[in-house]
């Protein structure tokens, strides 16, 4: 069978959606083939089943995380300065694939990461492990505690962008801006707050900046 090169492609993208929509369970083949704009035979040409195709949207979004990370993040960057940059990256990978935070939590209600075990395992070996170091790094340097426990703080840095993400419609409500969540202007800068708010928990007394340095947040959307 000769098929179109971004057909691949349009599967997964299609699968996508309605696997963060729906669940695993409540998505069947014909109707991720319909979205696709493909017959079921043309899904089957690139996957064996359901299931292979799960993993395989599985592994492009977990693995697109982790490659990004792995670019943004080489280097020897300062400690703050990777904190940030953390930060930012979880906030424009998210912001550019919407449907991926939802994708993740799904995957860990309905499976308890059953599908995602391998790709979860590889991102704490890599991106998850490397801003471990950064904390680390910043204890060894005297800028940050060294009463923390530089994996529950790493924990901490990633929950509030990841969060923020997944809980899109409720924050949308908090601040005014409705159901359809916040703007991207908004995100962006809640981006720049996260990185503030981390910095100021993993900070020592000695580095942290006088109060008038600090950058003005918005409250609203």
């Amino acid at each position: 069978m000769d098929a179109a090169p971004d057909s691949r492609t349009g599967l997964l993208d299609a699968a996508e959606l309605l696997f963060a929509r729906r669940g695993f369970r409540s998505t069947t083949i014909k109707a991720i083939a319909a979205a696709a704009g493909v017959n079921t035979a043309l899904l089957y040409y690139y996957f064996p089943d359901k299931q292979g195709l799960y993993r395989a949207v599985l592994e492009r979004a977990f693995g697109g995380l982790i490659s990004e990370g792995e670019s943004r993040l080489a280097g020897p960057l300062d400690p703050e300065a990777a904190v940030r940059a953390f930060i930012a990256l979880q906030a424009a990978y998210f912001g550019r694939h919407p449907h991926r935070p939802h994708l993740f939590v799904r995957e860990l209600i309905d499976h308890g990461a059953e599908y995602a075990a391998g790709q979860l395992t590889r991102l704490a070996a890599t991106l998850f492990r490397r801003l471990c170091d950064v904390i680390e790094r910043g204890q060894a340097a005297g800028r940050f505690r060294a009463d923390l426990d530089a994996r529950r703080a790493a924990v901490s840095v990633v929950s509030q962008v990841a969060w923020m993400q997944v809980a899109r419609p409720a924050i949308g409500i908090f601040i005014g801006a409705g159901p359809g969540g916040p703007t991207a202007r908004w995100t962006e800068e809640f981006a720049d707050h996260a990185a503030e708010f981390a910095l100021a928990a993993l900070r020592t007394t000695a580095t942290r900046p006088h109060p008038a340095r600090r950058r003005p947040v918005r409250t609203s959307a």
